[in-house]
């Protein structure tokens, strides 16, 4: 065998590698919360006509599950409770951005398949690797048309980085300080926007 084979070889491994990951990501999306046993809570907030909503909860009860599917159902256009009809803008908040890496960042990831994103912008880290480093948007194929966009914004950057969008939703992970909470809501008037939150209490 060629050394020109062999590349070829591991080329088509690491293809696959990547196509295996986009489906494990897809299978957990649809089969999110379709067992036989289902969280019933978790069905209460997606199905929840308010444009406010909040999930609070203990580590490790799924909270953030909630977020990050309800924000991967929104960028997409396939959410089964609400009609959404076009690409949207979106903000995921977190307190900073080592917990944006470490939680939001790194759910939202295991939820999104691959081949729906379009482009990933860093703030630090490498595209190729984006969940070990911090990443600043995601662009996504919305089901709608066009491309969905979600960027992320930590509270410390301070109440004036939150100014001048108009956006669909937002997503805080974890409660934030209450000016930029009150900065963010303003985001939403235009579009009539939704947000969501999910904290321990």
């Amino acid at each position: 065998m060629s050394k020109t084979d062999d590349l070829i070889k591991a080329k088509r491994l690491v293809d696959l590698e990547k196509i295996l990951k986009a489906r494990q990501n897809e299978v957990k999306l649809y089969n999110y919360n379709k067992g036989p046993k289902k969280h019933e809570k978790q069905l209460e907030f997606h199905k929840s006509p308010f444009r406010g909503r909040w999930v609070f909860g203990g580590n490790r009860t799924g909270k953030t599950e909630c977020g990050a599917v309800e924000t991967v159902w929104w960028l997409r256009g396939i959410h089964p409770y609400r009609k959404i009809t076009s690409a949207v803008h979106g903000w995921i908040v977190s307190p900073t951005n080592e917990v944006q890496r470490d939680v939001a960042q790194k759910k939202l990831l295991t939820y999104l398949p691959r081949q729906w994103i379009r482009n990933i912008t860093m703030k630090s880290g490498s595209v190729i690797q984006p969940g070990l480093g911090v990443i600043d948007k995601i662009d996504v194929e919305s089901a709608c048309g066009g491309v969905s966009q979600v960027s992320f914004k930590t509270c410390e950057q301070g109440r004036e980085q939150f100014q001048g969008a108009s956006l669909d939703f937002i997503w805080f992970d974890e409660e934030p300080r209450r000016e930029v909470f009150d900065e963010c809501r303003m985001r939403l008037m235009d579009r009539l926007g939704s947000f969501w939150v999910t904290m321990t209490p």
